[in-house]
Formats: structure tokens, sequence, C-alpha cells
């Protein structure tokens, strides 16, 4: 397992695939930030005051990770921004599925009417790996 983490190729197409899903997912919400206001203030996790904010910075920083991961420009950098906000938005989902929210997960802004669920646990905690695989490193027998 250690060595197929280390695949170079596989660490890029795990990035490449990630740097898609961030890129596309701030792009549709860059599009109709009240509208991902709204579904974050649906999650009721933070202040009401902080949703504005997050609903216009977390898009860019989105794109940013995605851009990186995509364009190979600090890749690991782009991949751990990437890593963590996939811990943070399975936790969203759990902390909603929980509470017994029915709500849209805000995930791709309202491009896709994606609800929280087993499903997008499911879903989150699968890019969640492949964001980890995209930050590991590839052996290299010059650094041994």
């Amino acid at each position: 397992m250690g060595r197929l983490l280390r695949n170079r190729h596989l660490i890029r197409i795990c990035g490449l695939f990630m740097g898609g899903v961030f890129i596309v997912a701030a792009m549709a919400k860059i599009g109709d930030v009240a509208a991902f206001s709204t579904q974050i203030h649906n999650f009721r996790m933070m202040p009401v005051s902080l949703e504005n904010l997050v609903a216009i910075t977390l898009p860019w920083i989105e794109l940013l990770a995605g851009l990186s991961l995509l364009l190979g420009i600090r890749p690991r950098a782009g991949g751990l921004i990437v890593t963590v906000l996939m811990a943070f938005f399975l936790v969203a989902v759990a902390v909603a599925m929980a509470r017994g929210l029915d709500i849209e997960c805000g995930c791709f802004g309202t491009a896709d009417g994606s609800r929280v669920g087993l499903r997008k646990m499911v879903e989150n905690l699968g890019m969640l790996i492949l964001a980890f695989i995209a930050i590991q490193t590839p052996f290299n027998r010059e650094q041994a």
C-alpha cells in the first residue's frame, strides 16, 4: 500500500481530478454568492456575522487550491488545502446529518441539488482519500 501511495502517476492523477473538482465547485459558488451564503447558513455551524465572509472567500480559496493542483504549481500546498477542506466538508455533512437537517450540501453552489446524507458522506470520504493521495511525495532514489 505504501508503494502505491508513492506512485507519481497516481499522485498526479488524484491531483488533477481533485483540482478539476475544486475549480468547478468554486466557479459555481462564485457565480451565485448570495445563494451560497444561504446554503452556509442552513448548516448552522458558524455565527451569522461570518456567513457572507465565508461565502465570498471560500470559493476563491477553492479556486486557487484547485488551480495549484491542476497546473502543478505548489501542488502539495494546494493539495493540503484541498485535504483540509474535504475533512471539514465531511464533518459538516456529518453534523448536519446528526442534527437531522434536510438541506442541500452547497458543494457546487446551486449547480447541483445534492443533499446531505449518507451518499454525500461516502462521496466526501472518497474525495478526502484522493486529496490525501495527492499530497504524497513520490519516492525519489536520489533522496535515499
